[in-house]
């Protein structure tokens, strides 16, 4: 294996860089050469968020990583497919491809919205020298919340609407009526046209009250909250 072995000769566990597409033993007693057997690999994630605002983007990186004569590093220069199954679907759908640098740290970046609720399937598919391997991950989306409150004489108005899709879809109003109280629920309804929303807010005779907005979750999107207003009496 003199080829694969010069090459693997002074790296360390940064990376495997270089290797060439194929690995050839030679039988001492005939001189005769054969292939070797292919090294095992598998999918390393690196650091990543696994819980994204509605549409925003979602990288999946990571790094193909590998054995071979006691020495553990990352593949440079190989590509990677990937695939995605939504929440609510059983199918697998190809989104892209990305392939590994050949800095001292190979790894793949891939880069698409957060769409809904999803399961993501990184696939090598192995060379001469390589074998293939694959490795699933997961995200989860929440729904965004868009609006503002309004002051009033006797009560305050939140209004705003709910991304994405969301026309005629339960939502909920629930209230705090403490800095350390748990929210409860304070009223339910359903969105309008585009998702729409709109609650009026009173006030304590003192102190101050927390008011937010919840969907529930589903298949597509896990349980989501609008951010926290307040109203006190002035």
């Amino acid at each position: 294996m003199t080829k694969l072995r010069a090459v693997l000769v002074g790296l360390t566990a940064a990376g495997l860089l270089g290797l060439p597409a194929a690995a050839l033993a030679t039988t001492p007693a005939t001189g005769v050469q054969q292939a070797a057997a292919r090294h095992q690999t598998n999918i390393r994630w690196m650091a990543s968020d696994h819980i994204r605002a509605a549409n925003y983007p979602f990288a999946l990186v990571g790094q193909v990583v590998s054995s071979a004569h006691g020495q553990r590093g990352a593949l440079a220069g190989v590509q990677v497919k990937v695939y995605r199954q939504l929440g609510a679907s059983d199918t697998w759908v190809y989104v892209g491809a990305a392939t590994t640098g050949r800095g001292a740290l190979p790894q793949f970046r891939f880069v698409t919205p957060s769409r809904q609720n999803a399961l993501y399937k990184v696939v090598y598919a192995g060379n001469d020298s390589f074998a293939p391997t694959s490795k699933v991950t997961w995200l989860e989306v929440y729904r965004l919340f868009h609006g503002g409150i309004r002051d009033g004489r006797s009560a305050a108005v939140y209004h705003g609407n709910v991304t994405p899709f969301y026309t005629h879809k339960p939502v909920t109003l629930q209230k705090r009526s403490c800095a350390t109280c748990p929210y409860v629920d304070y009223k339910s309804g359903v969105t309008g046209t585009n998702g729409a929303f709109s609650y009026s807010l009173p006030a304590p005779p003192s102190g101050r009250w927390w008011w937010r907005v919840t969907t529930p979750g589903n298949a597509g999107f896990i349980r989501s909250y609008s951010y926290t207003v307040s109203t006190q009496q002035r």
